[in-house]
């Protein structure tokens, strides 16, 4: 095997004085250029991401139907907190739904979403193969183009989340869904049994660069660092990751003599890096569009407060690869769906192999939902303060 490149030379990128920390929001447009974006407290992200649609430009109809969307989402939210079991998938699901037409409405992909629709239809797979969850998957519903009032709620929050467009895939199977989920992923693999192996692969750190000082051209640039024996572990090689990820065209290995804790460091570097003139905040946040949708996070309550990781899925599978956001929003349609008309079978669901992950899924990702969207609203970290 050929040694590795070395890295292309330069110095830890630093803004005022400290090293940037990664974020998908590290810096926050003043009156004139970025400077340093701050992390959002909160016990209750409700209030910011109210806060944050008050800030929106909006046309008066719209602001007020956006605020009543959220009123209306934080109510649901609110009521899978008091008990209920049976209807949670539901509730959770028409939480989720009336905070994404919220959204739509907030970054202005639509004025109005009066007669949206969900955008996904629920199916199961013909006899013998009809087992629920197992022979289940979700057709998905663009919105028209050019768009008529009956939007679809999936294909609009996929474009403002992901930037890029509408859906492409029009079928979204359930096992292809599940395991994109982080809480819980663990509970996947084991109700997936046989020699099912995790998926996801944590990120120890991630890196901004910069040309070093001595160098006329000024170019920053991303490093990513995961542990070597975590590949190992779930079977997989350095150059399955870049291709099952999709980094192949993004990132490449370079040389690496770093460990921690006596384990040894994996580094990718970015392929391309971004030259800049005077101010390298400028160009921050489009450095970090280029990786974003290949990060997937979880909300933590003490430091570094966001964990990242990568998702390197069979090629296969990647048409149906949804944004981190996505997924959840669709497995929750599901669930909610089977509770509304065939109740019956979601307890079937709970008392199979994968009900110990269906339970996580309801208990866990509420919460980590509910703050990843306050997060896009605001378009910084907004995460749980850790308050006695």
């Amino acid at each position: 095997m050929p040694p590795l490149p070395q890295p292309r030379p330069g110095r830890p990128l630093r803004i005022k004085d400290r090293a940037l920390e990664f974020s998908f929001w590290p810096m926050d447009r003043t009156t004139r250029r970025f400077g340093l974006a701050t992390r959002v407290f909160t016990t209750d992200p409700w209030p910011v991401i109210r806060r944050s649609v008050e800030k929106r430009r909006l046309e008066a109809t719209t602001r007020k139907a956006a605020f009543a969307l959220l009123e209306q989402s934080e109510d649901f939210y609110r009521a899978t907190k008091s008990g209920v079991k049976a209807a949670k998938p539901l509730l959770l699901y028409y939480c989720f739904m009336n905070l994404a037409k919220a959204y739509i409405l907030a970054v202005g992909r639509h004025k109005d979403a009066d007669y949206a629709r969900h955008g996904l239809s629920e199916r199961l797979s013909p006899a013998p193969n009809n087992k629920e969850l197992l022979n289940a998957y979700l057709e998905a519903q663009p919105t028209p183009n050019p768009p008529v009032k009956k939007i679809s709620v999936f294909d609009d929050l996929l474009g403002a989340i992901s930037g890029d467009g509408r859906t492409t895939a029009s079928r979204f199977d359930l096992p292809t869904l599940m395991p994109q989920v982080v809480p819980g992923h663990r509970l996947w693999a084991a109700g997936a049994g046989g020699n099912t192996k995790e998926r996801f692969v944590s990120l120890e750190k991630i890196e901004f660069w910069q040309s070093p000082k001595e160098k006329k051209e000024k170019r920053i640039w991303l490093r990513l660092y995961l542990f070597a024996d975590d590949l190992r572990r779930i079977n997989l090689s350095h150059q399955d990751l870049l291709d099952r990820t999709g980094l192949n065209s993004v990132v490449r290995e370079v040389a690496c003599s770093g460990a921690r804790s006596e384990r040894a460091l994996i580094c990718l570097e970015q392929n391309d890096s971004v030259a800049y003139d005077h101010w390298p905040s400028d160009r921050v946040p489009g450095l970090v569009a280029t990786l974003r949708r290949y990060l997937w996070r979880t909300v933590l309550v003490t430091p570094p407060y966001r964990k990242y990781y990568l998702y390197p899925a069979p090629i296969q599978e990647h048409p149906q690869v949804l944004p981190q956001i996505l997924s959840i929003y669709a497995i929750t349609y599901y669930l909610g769906s089977i509770t509304r008309y065939r109740p019956h079978h979601f307890d079937v669901i709970l008392s199979s192999p994968f009900g110990p992950f269906v339970e996580a899924f309801l208990n866990d990702q509420p919460a980590q939902f509910i703050y990843l969207m306050a997060s896009e609203f605001a378009e910084r970290e907004v995460t749980k303060a850790a308050i006695v």
